[in-house]
This record gives structure tokens, sequence and C-alpha cells, in this order.
């Protein structure tokens, strides 16, 4: 595909995120869903080099100073597109990259990410996840943990789930039970993902009003994936 001129905006009414979260051993003791994370220190090294390994991604072309963690924004413009962020805690990584976001249609940005990080990384859990609304809302999460079958929840107006949620936090360590009735993991009515996300990524991507975490911003340059995936998704 041809490069998006710089300038161009995105239509308005598009919108969207992606993360991925690597969460390397030893693993922490699991967090329940109203746990708050601990402030663990921001390694901007580790961070840098997090960016470097994604596959949308051929260098850095400005990093900023890091500051607090926060709810990215969706880009409004292609320069926009270009922005990265990451946070690396201990043994926790977190990266948002629009460039890896998916439309539900055909765009594969997100799970060709997760499985090369899963090849690199066969020890950690990952969590890759992305909402993208285009006129119709649509969510995909993917899950890796050592142990059991991937996991994978996606859909347009209702969330399809493919694996067992149970089993994957199981093998995380985390028990339901103590929990109650009230709490629903099943893929029967509500499911509660993000009180799923949080006990699997140890809070990564739960954000506070007064958060004491840090995270690297970068401007990137594309690599020939990126580009392509920021032009079927963004600019189709």
């Amino acid at each position: 595909m041809s490069p998006v001129s710089p300038g161009t905006q995105v239509n308005p009414r598009h919108s969207g995120h992606a993360h991925l979260v690597i969460v390397h051993p030893p693993f922490a003791a699991p967090l329940r869903p109203n746990e708050r994370p601990s402030a663990t220190a921001h390694d901007p090294g580790a961070a840098r080099a997090a960016v470097l390994s994604l596959s949308t991604v051929s260098a850095i072309h400005h990093e900023y100073a890091p500051s607090r963690l926060g709810h990215p924004g969706s880009p409004a413009n292609r320069e926009e597109l270009d922005g990265v962020r990451a946070a690396a805690w201990g043994s926790t990584v977190k990266i948002s990259d629009p460039a890896l976001v998916e439309d539900g249609v055909m765009a594969t940005a997100l799970e060709d990410e997760f499985q090369a990080q899963r090849k690199k990384h066969p020890d950690a859990r990952i969590v890759a996840v992305c909402e993208r609304d285009f006129g119709a809302s649509y969510t995909k999460i993917l899950v890796a943990v050592p142990g059991t079958p991937d996991l994978m929840v996606e859909g347009f107006d209702e969330l399809e789930i493919t694996g067992d949620p149970r089993a994957t936090l199981a093998a995380a360590g985390i028990d339901l039970d103590p929990l109650g009735e009230g709490y629903d993991i099943s893929d029967e009515g509500f499911f509660d993902y993000d009180g799923f996300l949080h006990m699997l990524t140890g809070g990564a991507l739960s954000v506070y009003a007064d958060e004491q975490r840090f995270e690297s911003a970068f401007v990137v340059d594309r690599s020939e994936d990126g580009e392509n995936s920021i032009c079927e998704v963004w600019f189709p």
C-alpha cells in the first residue's frame, strides 16, 4: 500500500486503541479486581527496547521524557498514528500502539504481533487487546498463559469466546471462588473483561485518577507492516 500523506486527517467518526502487555516470570501474587497495583519504578531503556521489538516499528524517531501513565487518546491524523507509548515496570511491559488496531474484518496486526511476541517469550503471560469504533464497535482480546491453550475474546455487539476463561485464570494462579457468585467470567451473559484483564496483567491496563506509575512516549518510523496496517485500518 502507498503511504498516507502527512497531515491526512483520520475520519472523526473513527477511533480506537491497542495495547500489548507482556508479564515475565517470576510472577507476582495475582490482583483481585478491586486491588490497585503498586507504583513500581519505570525503566525507560526497557520500554525503548520493547517498542523496537514490534513488527510495526522500524526505528525510534523521537523519545519524550517519561510522564504519568494515562489513557491513550485516539489519533486524529497520520502523524499521531506514529505515536507509541510504553512502560516497563519490573517484569511487566505495557505497549500502546495504534498500528496494532484491528477492525474485525481483514486486518490481522494485533494477532500477528501477539503470535510473534509469544514465540519470543514462551514463558511469559501475553495479553493483546484492541478496541475499534468505526460506526460499529469492535473488541478483540488475545491471551497466552503458559500451561493452558490460548484464549480469544472478540466481537462487535456481543463478545464470542474461544477457549476457557476460568482455565486461563487458574493457570495464572487466580481462583474465582472467593470473589463470590456476583463475579461472572463465563461466556453466558455479561463478561467482565475489564476485571479479567486487570487480574491477568496485574493492573497494567488500569489507569487511576491519581496515577503514580510512569511511561515513555515515542515517535516512531514505521516498518512496511506498520504502514500497511495503518493504511488498511485507519484510512480504508
